[in-house]
């Protein structure tokens, strides 16, 4: 589907036949994306594991896990190395910085 000047885009398409998105789901996303910046901003000073990344995001284990697996699936992480059993998380390399 392409869109075309003055139609409406499928986000608005969506917003028509289903209504807003509940408030409920707004702030779970807000929740979310904020757990990422958090990681994000952790793994900046270098390759991590789970629990430091937890300690520095100030965020649970459990959902620090959850939401570095997520973002490896997505390639907003990667597997940096191991140390010990646990795995370092790094950010990705940025393009044209190799």
């Amino acid at each position: 589907m392409t869109h075309v000047a003055g139609s409406p885009g499928r986000l608005q398409i969506l917003k028509d036949r289903h209504g807003p998105a509940s408030e409920a789901l707004v702030s779970r996303v807000r929740e979310i994306n904020a757990r990422k910046t958090a990681i994000k901003r952790a793994l900046a000073a270098g390759p991590l594991t789970v629990p430091e990344v937890a300690a520095a995001a100030a965020i649970d284990p459990a959902d620090a896990l959850w939401s570095l697996t997520a973002m490896r699936k997505y390639g907003l992480v990667v597997e940096d190395s191991v140390d010990g059993s646990y795995v370092r998380f790094a950010l990705p390399p940025r393009e044209g910085t190799r």
